[in-house]
């Protein structure tokens, strides 16, 4: 697979984020030749010869900011062309006068995306994108020159921001996408454009917020409406019954991942090993992960059929997704005070849960399992019957000790309770303060614990205070 272009990098300037922009400033026509170095919305953390754009959000609003964005070097700030700015005369010339901030950002990374002309791929799913992401271009980044998104700005504001990083000559682009509502990954895609759209699963995340599991899976395939059309097709999860029969309704060309037999890139003679990782097969060649935890193979069958249709030999590839770790609080495990602890709470959901409970009984003995979980967020009015589900999940894997924290710790108590884990092993607090203060009372050495829950219960704080 080759880039869309040749290899001329293809700079951001003033004179860009001014027409593609739609804005108005009269900045001189030298300036405005002036390359770009990066776009931030953030005053404190702009460096000069970058553009500060001015963000109205429910907490803030950006405008407040704009002359200390310009005392840090900002080369310009997008501001909304009716907002009172307090700046000097010297830095009014500066000024790239919009309509909206956001809709004004979304133009310029849409049309610096296609003036890239690189190959660009978009990732979507309930769980698991930052981590296929991640693992993506790490395999790519072994040969070429990669792009990808910044550090979680998967959103409406953090999509285009991450396409405006890029230096111009990048072979490739990395970029995952999330939303919570419909409509939001169709816009994402649109701006992206993505040659190869790559879905990681479809489960509860946001449920509440999308309606149904069936509006869910339709947003989630929204990252095909912005698809190539000349080339461009579908990697999905093909162990996902939801993701299987809707790539099947969508008429996008669709190329499989997983271990099950429809799977173009299968998964073979799969091995764990507590603690140290997995080893499988790929058509014969064997792939080793230094990570513990089944969910990983479906970050790492993504990154492997891109790897090679990127034209990356085995050997490499291999080798590159050996030295992979996890992303900070997704899946890392480490140890304190003689106790084991896997550090899963950057996000949850059902799906994610599971997954991580998978991970703990693929690593510790049944009397060493113990499970920190925290609600889950945005699930709406199925929260309650999901936190009982946890409960039942985590007895029948044998997690003989449970700390459940947030409104719904009962919930997950109840379903423990029910399935037969001994109510004196459970404990139901509110706080994660208070379940570190239950956590230190209730584990021994050699013991292996579990932190999984939404990214608002803050269950790093557990650890933290271990």
């Amino acid at each position: 697979m080759r880039r869309a272009h040749d290899d001329t990098p293809h700079p951001l300037t003033l004179g860009n984020c001014i027409s593609w922009g739609r804005g108005a400033s009269t900045l001189s026509a030298s300036a405005q030749k002036k390359v770009v170095h990066g776009v931030q919305n953030d005053s404190r953390i702009v460096r000069p010869g970058e553009v500060f754009v001015a963000i109205v959000t429910d907490k803030d609003d950006g405008h407040r900011y704009v002359s200390a964005a310009f005392e840090k070097g900002a080369a310009a700030a997008i501001v909304d062309k009716h907002a009172v700015i307090e700046c000097s005369l010297h830095n009014r010339k500066k000024l790239i006068k919009v309509a909206s901030p956001l809709a004004s950002i979304q133009r310029i990374a849409a049309y610096y995306r296609r003036e890239l002309g690189c190959l660009i791929i978009g990732i979507t799913g309930s769980s698991g994108k930052t981590t296929t992401r991640h693992f993506i271009a790490t395999v790519l980044g072994a040969v070429y020159p990669i792009g990808e998104t910044r550090s979680n700005w998967n959103n409406h504001l953090g999509v285009p921001m991450s396409l405006l990083s890029f230096a111009g000559d990048e072979w490739a682009g990395v970029i995952e996408m999330g939303a919570n509502h419909q409509g939001e990954i169709s816009v994402l895609s649109k701006i992206a454009a993505p040659d190869i759209a790559v879905i990681t699963n479809i489960g509860y995340a946001h449920v509440g917020l999308f309606g149904s599991l069936g509006k869910t899976t339709a947003a989630k395939f929204e990252i095909i409406d912005g698809l190539n059309t000349k080339g461009g097709f579908l990697l999905a999860n093909g162990d996902d019954a939801r993701v299987v029969a809707a790539a099947k309704k969508s008429g996008a060309t669709t190329i499989f991942f997983g271990c099950s037999r429809r799977c173009s890139i299968r998964a073979e003679n799969i091995r764990f090993f507590a603690e140290t990782g997995l080893e499988f097969e790929v058509d014969g060649f064997a792939f080793r992960l230094s990570v513990p935890g089944r969910h990983f193979l479906y970050s790492a069958l993504p990154a492997i059929f891109l790897g090679r249709r990127c034209g990356i030999p085995d050997e490499i590839i291999a080798k590159a997704l050996t030295r992979l770790k996890p992303v900070t609080m997704r899946g890392v495990i480490t140890k304190k005070k003689k106790v084991a602890f896997i550090l899963d709470c950057y996000n949850a959901n059902p799906s994610s849960m599971k997954t991580a409970v998978e991970q703990l009984i693929e690593i510790a003995p049944a009397h060493r399992r113990v499970a920190v979980v925290g609600d889950m967020l945005e699930l709406g009015r199925y929260a309650p019957r999901l936190h009982r589900e946890v409960g039942v999940l985590l007895a029948q894997n044998k997690v003989k000790k449970i700390i459940a924290v947030g409104q719904f710790s009962t919930d997950v108590a109840k379903g423990a309770m029910k399935a037969g884990v001994d109510p004196n092993s459970i404990v139901t607090v509110e706080t994660a303060e208070a379940a570190a203060a239950s956590l230190r009372c209730l584990t021994v050495a050699g013991d292996t614990v579990l932190l999984k829950g939404s990214r608002g219960v803050h269950l790093e704080k557990v650890y933290e205070t271990f």
